[in-house]
């Protein structure tokens, strides 16, 4: 879980509010302070957008992860003949091959999730809350006049998955 900021485009303050990392739900926000609407772009509904594709792609991060450690390990390799030759390091080099190792384990760990299903559990969890947002005609109205394009199944107000053939 994460946090996305934004100022409101009516009143200037920031609004700070918890968001997935896929930032899936409803792009109509609600400023904190001042109460009017406003649209964040970010923000996506899966039942009209999809998914992302990156979520049920478990090769992208298995190479992502070998990436990542063979990059750490040259930096640190580079960083270990360096002390050892020179008789001094870059802190900043030491940092970055850190990172990279850091970078390389959070890849590890999505492989895991996506291997799992948990990924796939998700996506289903963000498809049905969007699908419910979307029975809401007056919420349907709401995207449409902010000029999103709403597939057919959700104006007509039965948003019942694959009645267009989707």
């Amino acid at each position: 879980m994460g946090y996305s900021e934004m100022a409101c485009p009516h009143c200037g303050q920031m609004n700070r509010e918890k968001c997935n990392a896929w930032m899936y739900g409803s792009p109509i926000r609600e400023c904190k302070i001042c109460g009017k609407k406003y649209v964040d772009n970010r923000y996506r509904e899966p039942a009209m957008s999809g998914i992302d594709t990156r979520t049920a792609s478990p090769s992208l991060y298995l190479k992502m992860t070998g990436v990542f450690f063979a990059a750490a390990l040259i930096v640190g390799g580079w960083q270990f003949i360096s002390a050892n030759a020179a008789g001094y390091y870059y802190t900043r080099m030491v940092i970055l091959s850190v990172l990279l190792l850091m970078a390389s384990v959070g890849c590890l760990v999505m492989y895991i999730r996506i291997k799992l299903g948990i990924e796939a559990k998700n996506n289903a969890k963000y498809i049905a809350e969007s699908e419910e947002r979307l029975k809401d005609p007056a919420y349907v109205a709401e995207l449409i006049a902010y000029g999103y394009d709403v597939p057919e199944r959700f104006k007509s107000g039965t948003a019942v998955r694959g009645e267009d053939g989707e």
